[in-house]
């Protein structure tokens, strides 16, 4: 015997799962809206061990402008001056990739807790394949590992910030 009862509270209750699912999906999308707000207005500087130089860069390690201590010439050479400041502005593209990637995997993290749509409906394809991922990517090269000085072909020295988008 055909059970109509049961098929309505069966209905209902996948209606208010759903509406659940939209509602969340709505603020997540707001929240999204505004931590890609909050990282195109980023900027972050970073600075030279010796203090001669300190670099301010945008969310994507761009450079929006550059400090030189007031001595700076006095104290250094042109070599070692040029080196600072490669030096404050990769502390500041880390910095920035630290800071960009902090305030948008508070929103990618969100994502996780939501049901999926193959808890919904088997045989569904997983909407978290398409999440972005939040590991840096760093071409193989250790991020704790400074470039080598010496070296000016080390891939450390050109290593992207952020990862071409939101991969």
């Amino acid at each position: 015997m055909f059970d109509r009862e049961g098929l309505r509270v069966r209905e209902h209750e996948l209606q208010n799962q759903i509406d659940s699912m939209l509602a969340t999906l709505d603020r997540q999308t707001q929240d999204l809206h505004a931590a890609q707000q909050q990282v195109a207005q980023l900027q972050v500087s970073g600075a030279s061990a010796d203090g001669l130089v300190q670099v301010v860069v945008n969310s994507v390690g761009g450079v929006v402008d550059v400090h030189l201590a007031p001595d700076a010439f006095r104290r250094s050479t042109p070599e070692s001056l040029g080196r600072a400041m490669t030096e404050a502005a990769r502390r500041a593209g880390e910095a920035a990739h630290t800071e960009s990637m902090r305030i948008m995997g508070s929103i990618v993290s969100a994502t996780e807790t939501l049901p999926d749509l193959p808890d919904l409906v088997p045989g569904a394809p997983s909407l978290r394949d398409f999440l972005p991922r939040l590991e840096p990517d760093v071409g193989g090269v250790p991020a704790d590992r400074e470039p080598d000085p010496d070296n000016p072909d080390d891939p450390r020295w050109n290593r992207p910030v952020l990862r071409d988008g939101w991969q």
